[in-house]
């Protein structure tokens, strides 16, 4: 049996990485790189303990409870990734789209650029209004 095999055997009915010990790790890298320029004697044994806590969780056999934590990382993680996303999508359509906020609910919306003045109803409280684009 070769190395590879023997490992695929090891693994079977163990956790494995997920995005939080992906995380964890990079977070114990960036530690790492950031104490060669600010040498503190206290970094490098936190990303030890990262690093520990994240092989731990690989070889963790309680998938039940390692799923559980992952979930509530990925929650804890949606606002930030969502605000990001959207940020990076309005930026994209900077030149295509007007944003704008409904001046009722605050909703909001985006209208194609370069039309002159235009009648906008909200999708949500159904206000009509009138922007220039």
């Amino acid at each position: 049996m070769n190395i590879k095999e023997k490992f695929r055997q090891f693994m079977v009915g163990r956790y494995g990485q997920d995005q939080l010990g992906r995380f964890i790790t990079f977070l114990a890298l960036v530690i790492l790189l950031v104490n060669l320029f600010f040498k503190r004697a206290s970094l490098p044994s936190i990303a030890l303990v990262l690093i520990i806590y994240s092989y731990y969780r690989i070889f963790s056999r309680d998938i039940n409870a390692r799923y559980r934590e992952n979930q509530k990382f990925l929650d804890a993680v949606e606002p930030l990734r969502r605000t990001i996303f959207t940020s990076k999508t309005r930026y994209n359509n900077r030149k295509t789209y007007k944003y704008i906020k409904c001046p009722t609910c605050k909703l909001k919306m985006k209208v194609p650029r370069g039309k002159g003045k235009i009648r906008v109803t909200c999708k949500s409280c159904g206000n009509k209004f009138i922007i220039n684009s």
